[in-house]
């Protein structure tokens, strides 16, 4: 009855209704998640309680809760089907939309516990085995553990290729995409995202893995410096969600897309982006991600105040993320370390991560402030590891922004106004207007150091039209403040 309403007084459902809804369920949960949670709903209340039927409906009725975004609810759900569904490949299904709920709140240790007492069950399939193992991946890379959800995926895609299921290869390729993106090989990452859109593409029930990989296969783009593709995939997973009503990648795809246009320096629109849904849609990572981008621009606007509301909103949500690096946000603390004038600690923040975090998508966003952080407090020691850093990943690199990157981290340790121009150039190449900026800005004071004051002028005055353009006041009074002493 708690399922539904009072089960008791509903008028039971005619068997061949039970039986065309368990047959049609996972394509009217993949199609139509609110359509369908509201069916399913009446249908779990008008079936009999142990019947196949009723176990099979309750798990759909968890998986369509759960995409509509009522994470809780849908765990409750799931919880007491699978205390009554004895059908093994019910069970996994259940263990995955748990799997799914306990990311949005945190829940990481509790979810690989239970998916892998779920694997050691005697007598498993094998597509039942790879599905586990999938859920298994995703929650290590969910942790920020890539090389361990790297080696279960590719467990998984084998077991799932011997048992030939299109559902478990799309999910196994979907994470190793993934893994290759986040260790900072997007070229490899690219042509795995294709693969697994091909593999779902005739799969009407697998309309979510095809959002998420379209999401992801922008955001990889977008790490390749490929803004124009980028902003096209991630309108049209934008798009795709609002029409198929799954909450979850509604948020993704916004924050996909407000991250996009925050490189880019369309910081209105991004603002846009990472406001318009309600944080209870939002898992941990996307929440932190919005936040930290709506952070950092508001800093930079000089709106210290809504800044620090945004930090102190993603506190709760940092805490649920274990071991990954969420780069925007990371820069947000730094900035507002920065600013209270506590420069070790705010360079703290930014080398906190570099040691042993394995998301170089998100660590590398941070190499080019982490140096001129060092350089400003006199640590030449990690001013040389972050530039190092910055090297081996633009070593036989032809992406832009970690040329720019390399560029811009030596620039800074040896004060060559040269090689801080030529990254300026390499972040216009990039379509990374913040950055270009900082470049710009650094190249102009080891001019006037040097008493170049011409050129002095014209790089000062090119960071003043960047800052400008993103409408950045702050850094444009600094700025202005700063070579007014020099009489520029």
């Amino acid at each position: 009855a708690a399922l539904g309403g009072a089960a008791d007084t509903a008028e039971p459902m005619d068997n061949w209704i039970l039986r065309w809804l368990g047959h049609t369920a996972p394509l009217l949960v993949g199609q139509a998640p609110r359509a369908a949670a509201e069916l399913l709903r009446q249908a779990v209340t008008r079936s009999p309680a142990g019947s196949p039927e009723h176990d099979s409906l309750v798990c759909r009725l968890a998986e369509a809760l759960y995409r509509v975004g009522d994470a809780a609810e849908a765990e409750r759900v799931a919880h007491r089907g699978l205390a009554a569904a004895t059908d093994p490949d019910l069970r996994v299904d259940l263990h995955w939309t748990l799997a799914q709920c306990r990311t949005m709140s945190g829940q990481f240790p509790e979810s690989l516990a239970a998916l892998n007492q779920a694997l050691a069950h005697p007598g498993i399939s094998a597509r039942n085995r790879a599905r586990l193992l999938v859920a298994i991946a995703r929650t290590h890379r969910q942790l920020g553990q890539i090389e361990m959800a790297d080696q279960v995926a590719s467990a998984a895609l084998a077991e799932a290729t011997k048992a030939d299921d299109d559902w478990a290869v799309g999910w196994a390729l979907h994470v190793l995409a993934n893994t290759a993106a986040m260790r900072g090989s997007t070229a490899d990452a690219l042509p795995l995202f294709d693969v697994a859109l091909t593999v779902t593409q005739a799969e009407p029930a697998l309309t979510d893995l095809r959002l998420l990989l379209q999401i992801n296969k922008a955001v990889t783009l977008g790490d390749l410096d490929q803004y124009d593709g980028a902003l096209v995939a991630a309108r049209e997973a934008q798009q795709l969600a609002d029409r198929a009503g799954i909450m979850v990648r509604r948020a993704q795809a916004h924050c996909c897309l407000g991250q996009l246009l925050f490189n880019t320096g369309s910081w209105d629109d991004a603002l846009t982006e990472v406001g318009i849904l309600q944080e209870v849609t939002k898992d941990p990572g996307v929440a932190c991600a919005d936040h930290g981008v709506a952070a950092v621009i508001s800093f930079h606007r000089g709106d210290v105040s809504a800044a620090r509301r945004h930090l102190a909103a993603a506190a709760p949500h940092a805490e649920r993320i274990g071991n990954r690096v969420v780069g925007a946000l990371a820069l947000a603390h730094s900035q507002a370390l920065e600013q209270e004038g506590a420069l070790t600690d705010a360079l703290g923040v930014l080398t906190g991560f570099t040691d042993d975090a394995e998301e170089v998508d998100e660590v590398e966003d941070l190499l080019a402030d982490g140096v001129r952080l060092a350089t400003k407090v006199g640590n030449t020691a990690a001013a040389q590891t972050l530039t190092d850093r910055a090297a081996d990943l633009a070593r036989d690199s032809e992406i832009p922004h970690r040329q720019a990157n390399a560029l811009c981290c030596r620039g800074l340790v040896d004060h060559d106004a040269g090689r801080l121009l030529r990254a300026a150039e390499r972040y216009h190449d990039a379509r990374r207007p913040l950055l270009g900026a900082k470049a710009l800005e650094a190249a102009a004071g080891a001019l006037v150091d040097t008493g170049d004051r011409a050129p002095a002028r014209a790089a000062f005055s090119r960071a003043v039209d960047l800052y400008t353009s993103l409408g950045a006041t702050r850094d444009v009074a600094r700025l202005q403040a700063r070579f007014r002493a020099h009489g520029i």
